[in-house]
């Protein structure tokens, strides 16, 4: 039994990959929890788990500061994605609609808010632990960054820029912040990166995967940080990296095809490791010391992903 006390908290995005898992962390742990969805249709599942709907969208300021209203706190989790829009889609969601969303918590009263930023905010570095004083992406100039190889470079300048007006507009209104910046995110309910990854092994006889090592961390480990960030003080007006270890892709990828065995899947290519020698990592130590954060292995994660509770 949790011994946290009781929260009134909003989601945004909540129907979607990570929000899900967040909502469902944030009901488990006793909170009150309201998910603000564009489409209510989606949050059955949601309702089934106790969480209550409200309609709103970051394209309307108005239904933001209804669904928003006496609520203790919200969790700033809607945004676009990599290759889920134009240019312009992207800075109307990603940028203005953060814009609108702090100004719209503060006209309701609310006075904490927790924003999922992405380290897609650093400019990559390979073979360093970057730690959140890494230098940022630049969202003004083009250049060359690690990450463009791997994330759309739209989302990159979109989430750096909104991470910026997030601590602007927090500044501005006096509320209390907390940035969480996830690396790559896998689970259950993913029907991008995870599930992307499961067609390639459904469709190949044969796949080379590269020793690459992804920083991988869990939505439920993500999901987790989130929750214990609205509870612990000492989490407000910092930032903090929130990833796992770098894991060999050759590792990942046996772990997920295990994984999908194990459920009866049988036409699964046979993996053969490529050497690239290149590894990711974000220091998380703070987020340890702070959130109590942990990163699940790759093969519990995976589990998880395709367990018999995902169906």
């Amino acid at each position: 039994m949790s011994t946290e006390p009781r929260r009134k908290v909003v989601v945004t995005g909540a129907t979607g990959f990570l929000g899900s898992h967040i909502a469902k962390a944030l009901v488990d742990a006793g909170h009150e929890v309201i998910a603000a969805v564009r489409n209510p249709a989606k949050g059955a599942f949601l309702e089934a788990w106790g969480v209550r709907l409200a309609t709103a969208d970051l394209t309307d300021p108005a239904s933001l500061v209804a669904a928003f209203r006496g609520a203790d706190a919200v969790v700033s989790n809607a945004a676009l994605g990599s290759n889920q829009g134009d240019m312009a889609a992207f800075e109307r969601v990603n940028c203005q609609g953060v814009r609108d969303l702090f100004d719209a918590a503060h006209a309701a009263g609310v006075g904490r808010v927790v924003h999922i930023s992405s380290v897609a905010v650093y400019r990559t570095r390979l073979f360093a632990a970057m730690d959140e004083t890494t230098r940022p992406y630049d969202p003004v100039t083009r250049r060359f960054n690690w990450s463009d190889a791997t994330t759309d470079w739209r989302y990159a300048r979109t989430k750096t820029l909104s991470e910026g007006i997030a601590w602007e507009r927090a500044k501005a209104h006096g509320l209390q912040l907390t940035t969480l910046r996830p690396g790559p995110i896998y689970g259950s309910r993913d029907d991008k990166a995870t599930a992307k990854l499961a067609s390639q092994l459904r469709a190949a006889r044969v796949r080379l995967v590269p020793t690459v090592g992804v920083p991988w961390v869990h939505a439920g480990d993500v999901a987790a940080a989130t929750r214990m960030a609205l509870t612990r003080a000492e989490s407000i007006d910092k930032a903090y990296n929130i990833a796992g270890p770098p894991v060999s892709q050759a590792r990942f990828m046996r772990a997920m095809r295990r994984a999908l065995s194990a459920r009866g899947e049988t036409r699964l290519a046979r993996l053969i490791p490529l050497p690239v020698p290149v590894w990711v990592r974000y220091d998380a130590r703070a987020a340890e010391r702070d959130l109590g954060f942990s990163s699940r292995t790759i093969e519990d994660g995976l589990a998880e992903a395709f367990g018999p509770s995902t169906s």
